[in-house]
């Protein structure tokens, strides 16, 4: 039988276990998250952007890491998906991200975020700490995700699998809104000779219209190999936002 701590009951087991941090509690903190963010979520599918990719290779103490390439892509979220058009690696055109050689994500943007706000809705958290994430006041929250239960789909050789997973979410404690995510994994399957694999996106104000958005601003894919020694790493910015129907103009042939 399987069993999970709903919200309500999981915020009243925090009202007696956690801390508070001058006049903010982290129970407070989560009970707002919700909310802030399914608004922060639907902001996501107004705004188109520019994503590039510098992707590494190295040694897992990263003495001898190198740049493998370069990728640019125009990115949107359209209906809760990333769409990725005009992607290019190293000036050259490619048909999908998926199509590199390598290692590549998909779902910085805007996945992550969903799936994250999803799953602290349903999963049995835990409360870490009160800290600052960049100058800003934040209560980091985790919780463990099984294989059964897991949405991330992961891709080794063209096989598909399930991968059970710890996420840490940055939550501001002004705003409630989600400031970074940080997944991992270090139950991947050992027929793949991967040891863990971790991925990570940190959201920041973006000026647009006289306006503050908080919105994707850097991410981080690496997967290990620690029987031998060596990682490949990707550092993702996300830059030049524009807004649906305030900055992008769509035209079609014929049209007067």
């Amino acid at each position: 039988m399987k069993t999970c701590l709903s919200s309500a009951l999981l915020l009243a087991a925090l009202l007696l276990a956690t801390p508070s941090w001058g006049a903010v509690s982290s129970e407070d903190v989560l009970l707002k998250a919700q909310a802030a963010n399914e608004d922060l979520y639907s902001a996501l599918q107004s705004f188109v952007c520019l994503e590039q990719i510098n992707r590494y290779q190295g040694r897992l103490d990263g003495r001898t890491a190198h740049v493998v390439d370069t990728v640019t892509a125009n990115l949107s979220f359209e209906n809760g998906v990333e769409h990725y058009s005009e992607i290019r690696q190293n000036g050259h055109g490619r048909g999908s991200i998926s199509s590199l050689a390598g290692a590549w994500s998909e779902g910085e943007f805007g996945t992550l975020l969903r799936q994250t706000e999803k799953l602290l809705a349903l999963q049995p958290v835990s409360f870490e700490a009160f800290t600052d994430l960049d100058g800003t006041p934040a209560a980091i929250y985790s919780f463990d995700v099984s294989e059964q239960d897991s949405p991330w789909d992961f891709m080794v050789g063209g096989h598909h699998y399930r991968l059970p997973f710890r996420t840490d979410v940055w939550i501001s404690t002004s705003t409630a809104e989600i400031l970074k995510i940080a997944r991992a994994s270090l139950s991947v399957p050992p027929q793949t000779r991967i040891s863990e694999v971790d991925w990570a996106v940190t959201l920041e104000p973006v000026a647009l219209n006289d306006k503050q958005w908080l919105l994707p601003k850097t991410g981080a894919y690496a997967v290990l190999y620690q029987q031998s020694n060596r990682r490949e790493w990707n550092v993702m910015n996300f830059s030049n936002y524009r807004r649906y129907g305030a900055e992008v103009a769509l035209r079609f042939e014929g049209a007067q």
